[in-house]
């Protein structure tokens, strides 16, 4: 892998974060993540835990965006323990009605809610994205009940565009443009 920007093209490391790519010993541990009902709750318009064909439809997409577009969501693991924790990253919404359709999501285990993990892994997926993706806007969307997602949007800089109906739920979500980015990034300085 190549190295642009300060980031390792295709891993990044954080404070506690190693985000990979996928191997294919991490599909059993998405399907599991994705059956889990606390986890699933907020991942469709049923809330219902995923059957095990659709995780790994999701988990073969994940591949072949790696493969074909050079970005996807990571698998995200502990840098201390080598846990495997969920999935972080950038994922393009191929059905989503608007224009720009790269997401930056997350999905952990329950056992790490709280800990800013979702946070720090999706300031990193948003960097990656402006920076080496070269993307222009980066979106975000989520269930309207799910406020711990929409929490962890905000933190990651991005703005609530709007609320409406998609998937069978009731969905928000938020955006970030590169211009708006790089000024967070120069007030933080």
């Amino acid at each position: 892998m190549s190295k642009r920007y300060g980031l390792w093209v295709g891993e990044v490391e954080t404070a506690r974060l190693l985000l990979r790519r996928w191997q294919t010993g991490d599909l059993e541990r998405l399907v599991t993540l994705y059956a889990d009902p606390r986890v699933s709750r907020y991942l469709s318009g049923d809330g219902h835990p995923w059957p095990r064909e659709r995780s790994i439809a999701v988990f073969e997409h994940f591949m072949r965006q790696w493969e074909q577009q050079g970005f996807g969501p990571w698998a995200a693991v502990d840098k201390r323990t080598g846990r495997w924790l969920g999935e972080i990253g950038l994922n393009e919404l191929v059905d989503w009605p608007g224009p720009d359709k790269v997401e930056v999501g997350w999905e952990l285990r329950p056992s790490v809610w709280g800990q800013g993990l979702a946070t720090e892994g999706g300031r990193a997926a948003v960097r990656y994205g402006f920076e080496v993706v070269g993307l222009e806007r980066i979106i975000s969307a989520t269930r309207a009940d799910n406020l711990a997602s929409r929490r962890v949007m905000e933190k990651c800089g991005l703005v609530f565009q709007e609320e409406f109906p998609y998937k069978g739920a009731h969905a928000v979500w938020y955006a970030l443009d590169r211009e708006r980015w790089q000024a967070q990034l120069t007030s933080r300085m």
